[in-house]
């Protein structure tokens, strides 16, 4: 007689592990640009020089500020845009005294 061989596959089936991609989207925040470019264009034509000069530093250190958000430093964001709404209240005061 003959022998008979028999030959065993064994076949490892897997499933791939689950991955997922999270994005974090985060507004950028206005960071008072907006009022710093409004109120440029008040002490302009109601004001004088020094209250439209505090307002032009405003929007430099809004611009600055969202800058500094797009790049994840929150903090120095936040305390940019506490700058430029100070300068703005700061021209407001100056404009209303009549400097």
């Amino acid at each position: 007689g003959g022998t008979q061989q028999q030959s065993t596959t064994t076949v490892v089936v897997g499933q791939p592990t689950a991955s997922h991609t999270t994005l974090l989207y985060r507004s950028s925040g206005d960071h008072f640009l907006t009022l710093s470019i409004v109120m440029t264009f008040i002490c302009i034509f109601c004001g004088g020089l020094l209250p439209a000069v505090l307002t032009v530093a405003a929007i430099f250190v809004s611009l600055s500020a969202k800058d500094d958000d797009l790049h994840g430093d929150e903090a120095c964001a936040r305390r940019k845009g506490r700058i430029a709404l100070i300068l703005n209240i700061l021209s407001v005061v100056l404009t209303l005294v009549g400097y």
